[in-house]
């Protein structure tokens, strides 16, 4: 029982660190504004998206994670290292507001080259990222395997299936994460404050930047209207 409780405090303490970053979504977006002043262009409003999807997915993440929903918490963790793999993708290209502008209008990021004239494959923004970011590869394919059915679900059943005193096996389907320890829990939660954590530094990075590509009278010219 004592286990349990310091458990639960652990997660609790883990989970509370990272609903404080609720607060820093709201900075970083007080940051696009006052480096804009107010007049929206295409990589300010795509940045903003970011940080709108970022938030959700915390809320839903510390939901989940409160609740057993480790499966599905690691499936977030993959939306969470979208948010940074394309965002950065698109802030270090040569031209944020003309990439950000053809990714509003429908236009899969796959399709647009990045600084190096490469397409901006999910292949290509995880070796760009992971050059400054080593664990970036290892995070996206294990939390890939949660989106697409794989080995880490039947995996998961079968943990959820231990034999029983008899050696048999109790088949069993669930929606808890009880089987699961404590340890793993934990490492999930930390892997989604540190993505989030790049969420906010890539959005940052873009309001330190955002000014070397073009003031608002070039921009209102480029573009027939702000987002």
């Amino acid at each position: 029982m004592r286990d349990v409780i310091r458990h639960k405090r652990s997660m609790d303490a883990k989970l509370a660190e990272l609903k404080a970053f609720s607060d820093v979504h709201g900075e970083r977006g007080a940051a696009i504004f006052a480096a804009c002043h107010g007049t929206l262009f295409p990589c300010d409003g795509l940045a903003y998206a970011v940080l709108d999807r970022s938030l959700n997915l915390l809320k839903g993440f510390c939901l989940l994670l409160a609740n057993g929903g480790y499966t599905c918490g690691a499936a977030l963790l993959r939306m969470q290292l979208d948010n940074v793999l394309r965002l950065h993708g698109v802030v270090t290209t040569t031209d944020p507001h003309g990439i950000a502008g053809e990714v509003i209008n429908g236009t899969p990021l796959r399709k647009l080259k990045d600084k190096d004239g490469q397409f901006m494959t999910d292949k290509r923004l995880v070796e760009v990222l992971s050059h400054s970011n080593t664990w970036v590869e290892h995070v996206y394919n294990l939390s890939s395997s949660y989106i697409h059915l794989s080995e880490q679900h039947f995996h998961h059943f079968m943990e959820r299936s231990k034999k029983n005193q008899n050696g048999l096996r109790d088949f069993a389907i669930g929606d808890g994460d009880e089987y699961l320890g404590d340890a793993h829990k934990l490492e999930l939660v930390a892997a989604f404050k540190v993505v989030t954590e790049g969420v906010l530094e890539v959005v940052k990075q873009w309001v330190a930047v955002r000014s070397a590509y073009g003031d608002e009278a070039t921009l209102r010219a480029r573009f027939h209207s702000a987002v």
